[in-house]
């Protein structure tokens, strides 16, 4: 196995990530900013059946599903980058077996994108053996619909439930205490900290685990060092996405075009507090962009702290700005964030070379059924 192979996969998994993480983001920010708007949700529930009230005529019903949606979907994103690991190493038998345990990964354990990323190139090596498997002719025609898609996930589920799930939580339940121990130092410390992990791994299992930390925070503190850490939070998950952006206007002979392309879509995405949308450039250069995002999160989530900057939201990147009780302040810490990230990668940043100016050539899924 080739160090390129392993970035061929993963970029493939980012690729099928990114999407579902946008699509989920920016409903959920919609959703945020008309609930904020002084309008109440709906719970369209009928009978104890969720949705078997839901009226056409009402948009707050409506609202209330793309709320659903930004939280079913950042489970879901997982289960693509597992499925999109897997459908790159062992084609379209991967995709099913990668999905269904992609999803725990993601969802229910909290192993976020570690855990979908091993489980993505576990179960993708193991569909690519059993295609080599000598089976009768009657058989062959069962092995992609029933035989690979079942024991597959058999296999990987016994492996994620059995081996993997409790070491990469329990490392992340620990890591999330101890964040929540710096609370009793210095605020700019506690900011930096979680901005530092925010913009480490782009909402992996550092950055979820931050962000649970802070949350937790909130609940025990929201009028005083919780909402403050709240801002830092969604400050510090934004910043790595706009600084990219900015580092493409910076210096845009240092980027290829689709990397640019790539970059200029990063900057809403980071206003919407969607960090993921930095992976493909993690996922090309991480000796750079992993260092530039977390010094820009550190020094933007700390400040946010230090300035006493209290967000009553766990989400929604610059919609969520106004409630804030220091909103100059607010956007200050944010530019100021994004404009260190984005400098300090133009400069970091090598010319691509004649190889990377190229044409990738755009492959088309044409799946039959």
């Amino acid at each position: 196995m080739k160090l390129q192979d392993i970035k061929k996969h993963i970029m493939t998994g980012i690729s099928f990530l990114i999407p579902m993480v946008v699509m989920a983001g920016i409903l959920g920010a919609i959703q945020k900013a008309f609930s904020w708007s002084g309008v109440a949700l709906s719970d369209p529930l009928v009978a104890g059946l969720e949705f078997s009230g839901y009226s056409i005529t009402k948009i707050s019903d409506f609202m209330a599903v793309l709320g659903k949606m930004n939280s079913f979907g950042f489970n879901w994103a997982y289960a693509f980058l597992c499925a999109g690991i897997a459908f790159s190493i062992a084609d379209r038998p991967g995709i099913v077996p990668g999905f269904a345990i992609g999803y725990f990964a993601g969802g229910p354990t909290k192993t976020g994108f570690i855990g979908a990323m091993l489980m993505g190139f576990l179960v993708g090596y193991f569909v690519l053996w059993m295609k080599t498997w000598k089976v009768p002719k009657s058989l062959q025609g069962l092995m992609p619909v029933l035989v690979i898609p079942v024991l597959a996930t058999m296999v990987a589920s016994f492996v994620f439930f059995g081996v993997l799930m409790r070491p990469i939580s329990a490392v992340m339940i620990a890591f999330q205490n101890w964040i929540q121990s710096l609370a009793e130092g210095s605020l700019f410390v506690v900011g930096a900290v979680i901005g530092a992990c925010m913009g480490f791994d782009m909402g992996g299992p550092v950055n979820k685990t931050a962000s649970m930390a802070a949350n937790a925070l909130y609940a025990d503190m929201p009028d005083g060092i919780g909402g403050c850490a709240e801002s830092a939070k969604i400050i510090g998950g934004m910043t790595p996405a706009i600084g990219m952006g900015l580092a493409a206007i910076i210096a845009p002979k240092k980027f290829t075009r689709q990397q640019k392309d790539a970059a200029y879509t990063c900057i809403p995405m980071g206003l919407c507090f969607i960090t993921e949308g930095v992976l493909p450039f993690v996922a090309e250069d991480p000796l750079r962009v992993i260092p530039t995002s977390m010094i820009g999160s550190a020094v933007a989530s700390g400040l946010a702290m230090a300035w006493g900057i209290n967000t009553p939201a766990a989400h929604g990147g610059i919609f969520v700005a106004p409630l804030s009780n220091k909103l100059g302040l607010w956007i200050l810490a944010c530019v100021i964030g994004s404009v260190i990230t984005g400098v300090l990668y133009a400069v970091l940043k090598k010319m691509p070379s004649e190889d990377d100016n190229k044409e990738e050539e755009i492959v088309e899924l044409d799946i039959e059924v």
